[in-house]
């Protein structure tokens, strides 16, 4: 529609950046989109921001003593040894002050590990992958080796100047012990060069005591230290993402329920590990954990994988941040398919919702950009839109004879060899256009903490917020986000409050949202259609959804899986009637700037409204079915013209002005009450139930006089049992 943004991927990428450097872990981000190419973008576009906020950190905050390097190097190697054969960490408040973070980005995709059996299992086969290139083999294992007990260590935030607790035996530190031990050797090889080994036969007092002596100096010491080498070796060289691998694939260790347990407590190992390297490298750690191609997997293993998400990854201390980059229309259907949920109120929507704590839809492409999208794929070139910046007097038409070559560094070369790195640097050039100088995030601190206070401190938003942590969880990021991407855009900003309960409005109320949305969409292409026009976008959105819930109300069993998402029907009258009437102009400039709404919703909706198929149904002439949203909003007046386009009798005309037969009438009448009170003949009759219900009237039952009117199945007012509310009246 014409009112939607005009806004590059590269905005919505940098503003969840700068959320996901907040966020605090474990936590869960969905990136909601139909469109593979842009979510591969906008994740590198995303690894590309995160990675230069680190270093933008390092530079600004110079803690004392500094961050370690996080480079190879044989000093480095051999100090991490070091510290993990003779020292345990302690996690000091000095450590949870600190603003540096590293971040590691390990791309998971579920399409790679389709053919097994447990595919959540290959999660951790990653994330030991991904440990093992950024840290190195040796120091895994070693790590296994000395650092690695049954009960994993937790994270035990101490007062402590020192950030080492050396290992002790008998009270004794360990490199102690070690070092008197490596003197001993030393000593007793000396002594032995200098003396030379004393000559008898074994038994004797000389020899008993030389022997003793060796015994006593090598034996405990050269045991732990055969036990470390034998159990580094084992490490090295079966690595534990080899067993899980060999697990997954075995069918009697994959059936046992102990295998998940197994899995468990080696992502506890990993946790661990990351907490470790804080204290080494002085700096806090983040995995961001990528997980694509997750709707190609059936749905018992799609299923899989977002338990895995909520149980492998979701301790209160682990470290790892979960990208799930998915279509999230087809994530539902496989879930629902799947049926695998915890309660019986639960469908694919809530689900999903369970899970993620930051949902980003990504909006659709504007006309510019999908104009640009087309002319690469005529050219040849990429389908990134953001490769082809189209110049101010370019014209709209394409000629293919002609292909122009780009001025600025960001385009794309035609050819597959050098795609995807002019992609990636034509990402890059795109997001430094929107980098947010130190007022501005000012700005966005200033605009969230107000809309929290809003949230907090207003009773009518307070009480729509539900008592689920997590959907509070969307609720904070989400403002933040919309007001990251409303500032780097330089967009003028609403009021703190407004933010706040447009954020609230489509946590809470995201189906009932969408349909508004939806039918505002529906009546400005009408209105284009009819008058050349617009609408009035001063009409409140309580104004539109009140015109159109008796046609929500006709398809409520169609959509009941969608209308579950919502919450208290009251609520949300009294939100959009008296606490915060709020416009379709409000609506059409937060249309851009909405992350937490799920778009499928309002594509399942337009699909059962009709906007696909029927849009201009409402021109015709002849018998085409007029849509159902038409007829309930026509007055006796308009089914008159009506009938007198399908040149019926003026008789009928008058029938319908005696017994009032409006829109609404021929809606929740009986097909065969009218049929009788307009005493058409067959033919007249199949005529006017085809235009004006949609199908050929079915043949009426000897026994009862009940016909099925529309075709909708929906004839009738009444609630069903269990139905959702739609405060109808």
């Amino acid at each position: 529609m014409n009112t939607k943004g005009q806004l590059s991927d590269a905005v919505y990428a940098y503003s969840l950046s700068q959320a996901l450097t907040k966020v605090a872990p474990p936590a869960t981000i969905g990136l909601y989109s139909s469109c593979r190419t842009r979510l591969r973008l906008l994740r590198r576009s995303i690894e590309t921001h995160v990675n230069k906020e680190a270093k933008k950190r390092e530079q600004d905050y110079r803690a004392q003593p500094p961050p370690r390097s996080h480079q190879p190097s044989i000093q480095s190697l051999l100090n991490v040894l070091v510290k993990m054969i003779f020292y345990w960490p302690v996690w000091t408040t000095a450590h949870q002050q600190r603003k540096n973070v590293r971040y590691i980005f390990v791309e998971f995709s579920a399409w790679h590990f389709a053919g097994s059996d447990l595919l959540w299992a290959g999660l951790a086969i990653r994330l030991c992958e991904a440990f093992q290139k950024s840290f190195g083999r040796l120091v895994l294992s070693v790590y296994r080796v000395a650092q690695h007990t049954e009960n994993v260590r937790r994270k035990v935030i101490q007062e402590s100047v020192g950030e080492w607790r050396a290992k002790r035996v008998c009270c004794v530190p360990l490199w102690l012990v070690c070092l008197a031990v490596l003197s001993g050797v030393i000593a007793l090889l000396g002594l032995m060069l200098v003396v030379g080994l004393p000559a008898g036969k074994p038994g004797e007092d000389g020899i008993a005591v030389v022997e003793s002596l060796a015994i006593a100096t090598l034996g405990l010491p050269a045991a732990g230290a055969i036990r470390f080498t034998i159990l580094l070796g084992k490490n090295l060289m079966f690595n534990q993402d080899i067993n899980i691998r060999k697990a997954m694939d075995s069918s009697k260790m994959s059936s046992q329920l102990g295998f998940m347990n197994e899995v468990k407590k080696e992502m506890e190992v990993l946790s661990s590990f990351i907490r470790f390297m804080e204290v080494y490298e002085r700096r806090k750690i983040r995995v961001v954990l990528q997980i694509t191609n997750l709707e190609r997997c059936t749905p018992e293993k799609i299923v899989g994988v977002l338990d895995a998400l909520n149980i492998l990854l979701s301790d209160e201390e682990s470290p790892f941040i979960s990208l799930l980059a998915v279509n999230p229309r087809i994530i539902v259907k496989c879930v629902e398919s799947a049926g695998c949920y915890h309660s019986s109120e639960e469908n694919g929507y809530a689900f999903l919702n369970r899970i993620v704590t930051l949902p980003f839809t990504v909006p659709e492409l504007c006309d510019t950009s999908k104009l640009n999208v087309f002319k690469n794929l005529v050219r040849g070139q990429s389908d990134n839109p953001e490769d082809c910046i189209p110049d101010e007097n370019e014209r709209m038409e394409i000629s293919i004879a002609e292909t122009p070559c780009p001025k600025d560094d960001s385009s794309v070369e035609s050819g597959s060899q050098n795609e995807l790195q002019n992609l990636l640097s034509s990402s890059t050039s795109q997001c430094d256009k929107y980098h947010i100088d130190a007022d501005r995030l000012e700005m966005i601190e200033s605009v969230f903490e107000k809309a929290m206070n809003a949230i907090c401190n207003k009773r009518s938003l307070c009480e729509c917020i539900g008592d689920n942590s997590i959907s509070m969880r969307r609720i904070i990021n989400s403002v933040r986000v919309s007001a990251t991407i409303m500032v780097a855009v330089e967009a003028e900003l609403s009021s703190p409050d407004t933010i706040a309960a447009w954020v609230v409005l489509a946590n809470q109320w995201p189906c009932r949202l969408s349909w508004i949305l939806q039918c505002v969409e529906d009546d400005e292409q009408r209105a284009e259609i009819d008058q050349g026009g617009g609408i009035d976008d001063g009409k409140t959105l309580w104004e539109v959804f009140s015109e159109s819930r008796i046609e929500l109300h006709m398809i409520r069993k169609e959509i009941a899986s969608l209308l579950e998402q919502d919450g208290d029907p009251e609520l949300f009258e009294r939100f959009l009637k008296v606490d915060f009437p709020l416009t379709i102009r409000v609506a059409n400039k937060f249309r851009c700037f909405t992350v937490n709404l799920d778009h499928s919703i309002r594509k399942e909706l337009a699909i059962y409204r009709g906007s696909a198929s029927l849009k201009d149904t409402m021109k015709k002439t002849g018998h085409a079915p007029l849509p159902l949203r038409s007829v309930l909003k026509m007055d006796m007046d308009d089914v008159c013209k009506e009938i007198k386009k399908l040149n019926l009798h003026d008789s009928y005309a008058e029938t319908i002005k005696q017994n009032k037969l409006d829109g609404e009438a021929l809606i929740y009448s009986n097909n065969s009450e009218i049929k009788e009170v307009l005493r058409m003949s067959l033919g007249e009759w199949t005529v006017f139930s085809i235009h004006f219900l949609g199908v050929k009237p079915p043949p009426v039952s000897a026994t009862t006089d009940s016909v099925t009117p529309l075709g909708h199945q929906l004839s009738r007012p009444l609630q069903p049992e269990g139905a959702p509310s739609l405060s109808c009246p």
